[in-house]
């Protein structure tokens, strides 16, 4: 080997240990994800190279965040080139979405010699631009070393990181980058969907609300983590008013808390603080649409109070005993943490890591499945209370021994049908009287006549038409509202009826098999219920006086009782 490349190899070794901020490569493969670079905050904003490479840097890591007093921030690190070979690196900075522009400078003996910008102030195409990431080229000769300074000038906040590859390992950073992110924007918006059509079904307002808050929060990960970038080719400039959709977080979120708490009706003082909240925050997204850099300027202040007056709130709320309350406190309070950490990420007090750096994404997801759980839990509970008052209203509307509805409910439902479905007409009606009952409860005890009651129940159930309404009366008595039949067809029926009534015989171990026969009174209703039950009620006692266990018809147009022949 030649002296001088070996005093090049022996110079480059001794560096490599008195900086930080030196790398090395050789022939092998080039994929460097963490190592170490200087920074220097140009307050500024004006300096030059010449200017800079004097300057003081302070040591960091490649996963750099500064907060937004460092909006121009240049950094450097020292290349090597160990090998005979010329060296082709890639180096990546996957966020470059948010940022204004990127300039890169490799410089050798403190000479420039080579630059690239990347300028995303306007939507216009970059060639060194790939979807979310910037990569700027970078060749080293055979046993050289090159100082790369990259000058990063942000909108806002300053956050980014650096990666170094060679050509087949850039191209399978490319590949994988925001893949994580396309399964959180994906699993929301699959939520998003699911609170649509549970909206258009059950019209809750705090599925819409819900839905909302996914939207907004698919858009803004999408937006933060250079989803939209890879995607749609938004960036830069063109990026900045869509944060308006973190602002509209919030306010989804408060409107959720309003309605699955019933805040309005149920808890007015924490609903007005809610409701500040909310004034306030849409205040600054109207704002925002004028001057959406100062609007972003307070994020911070608003975020902390929305989080102090939500958490306070739903305290308030679980102490008050809602039991929706404390699931909506676990899923908040998550958001609440990861807000936390990624409020230290953003103002450069924590490290640059992946925690940090998708904190808010982390935090949504984690709250938004919290959220999807009170809204399940929610509707479980409306269908049980749904189903406890549908049995109240069967156990208020029906007999409890037979289970057939009662006279009360019988009035109603046949009135219904007598004034508002004219298509049930003509209606008759049948009371039906079990013959000689008192004799069961006589020789054989109550329960055996509550056999008897039951078993004559489950025959009328059974053999009458699907649309009739069965009723007991009382006692032995019991009543049937035959619709869209005449005097002569509700007879066809009954006697059918009595017939199967006669051929019935009631088993038990507790007694012989028994046997009963009915009596029956007909009559057909004319607008009027109550005058059809008097005249059916005529009938039954004909049937009756001429020894039961037959059918008797009352006449309207004759006004007499008939005892009519089955055909």
């Amino acid at each position: 080997m030649p002296l001088t490349a070996t005093m090049l190899l022996l110079l480059l070794f001794f560096f490599s240990f008195s900086s930080n901020a030196h790398i090395e490569v050789n022939e092998a493969e080039t994929s460097f994800t963490r190592f170490s670079v200087e920074y220097y905050v140009d307050k500024s904003g004006a300096d030059d190279f010449y200017t800079v490479k004097n300057k003081s840097f302070k040591n960091s890591s490649n996963r750099l965040t500064l907060g937004k007093d460092a909006k121009t921030t240049w950094v450097r690190f020292l290349l090597s080139n160990t090998s005979p070979k010329t060296k082709k690196l890639f180096l990546h900075i996957p966020e470059a979405y948010h940022t204004k522009q990127l300039t890169l400078y490799q410089a050798t003996n403190n000479l420039i010699e080579n630059s690239h910008v990347v300028y995303l102030g306007d939507a216009k195409p970059n060639t060194k631009l790939y979807g979310s990431t910037a990569i700027f080229p970078i060749n080293l000769s055979p046993y050289s070393e090159s100082y790369i300074y990259l000058k990063n000038e942000t909108f806002s906040h300053q956050w980014f990181t650096l990666a170094i590859y060679d050509e087949e390992n850039s191209k399978h950073a490319l590949i994988s980058q925001n893949y994580d992110i396309g399964i959180m924007v994906g699993i929301l918006l699959a939520l998003m969907f699911y609170n649509i059509i549970l909206f258009i079904t059950s019209r809750k307002k705090e599925n819409i609300f819900y839905a909302l808050y996914l939207v907004a929060s698919s858009v803004w990960i999408a937006l933060s983590y250079g989803f939209l970038a890879t995607l749609f080719g938004i960036y830069g400039q063109s990026m900045i008013h869509i944060n308006l959709s973190l602002l509209a977080m919030p306010c989804f979120l408060i409107l959720f808390m309003m309605c699955i708490f019933e805040t309005k009706r149920m808890y007015p003082l924490e609903h007005k603080a809610l409701l500040a909240v909310l004034v306030l925050i849409v205040l600054n997204i109207f704002y925002g649409t004028i001057d959406i850099i100062a609007a972003l300027e307070p994020t911070s202040t608003h975020a902390a109070i929305m989080i102090a007056v939500t958490l306070t709130v739903s305290l308030s709320i679980k102490n008050k005993g809602n039991p929706l309350a404390k699931y909506f406190l676990i899923g908040h309070s998550f958001f609440v943490l990861f807000s936390i950490l990624a409020i230290g990420y953003y103002k450069g007090i924590l490290p640059n890591t992946y925690v940090t750096s998708h904190a808010v994404g982390i935090g949504i997801m984690l709250e938004a499945f919290m959220l999807a759980f009170i809204i399940s839990y929610r509707i479980r509970e409306l269908e049980r209370i749904e189903k406890e008052q549908a049995c109240l209203q069967i156990q208020a509307n029906t007999d409890p021994l037979t289970q057939l509805y009662n006279r009360r409910y019988f009035d109603e439902v046949t009135n219904q049908l007598l004034t508002k479905d004219s298509d049930q007409t003509p209606l008759s009606i049948a009371i039906a009287d079990i013959d000689l009952f008192k004799k069961f409860n006589d020789q054989y005890g109550h329960l055996v006549g509550d056999e008897v009651l039951t078993a004559f129940a489950d025959i009328l159930k059974k053999f009458t038409p699907e649309n009739a309404i069965v009723a007991r009366l009382g006692g032995e008595e019991f009543i049937i509202a035959l619709p869209r039949c005449n005097e002569r067809s509700a007879f066809k029926f009954i006697e059918k009826l009595r017939i199967q009534i006669e051929k019935t015989r009631i088993s038990s171990h507790n007694h012989e098999a028994l046997s009963i026969t009915a009596s029956f009174g007909i009559a057909e209703v004319q607008n009027d219920l109550k005058p059809a039950i008097i005249n059916a009620d005529k009938a039954l006692y004909r049937a009756k006086a001429n020894g039961r266990n037959q059918v008797v018809c009352f006449n309207l147009s004759s006004d007499k009782l008939l005892t009519l022949q089955a055909d």
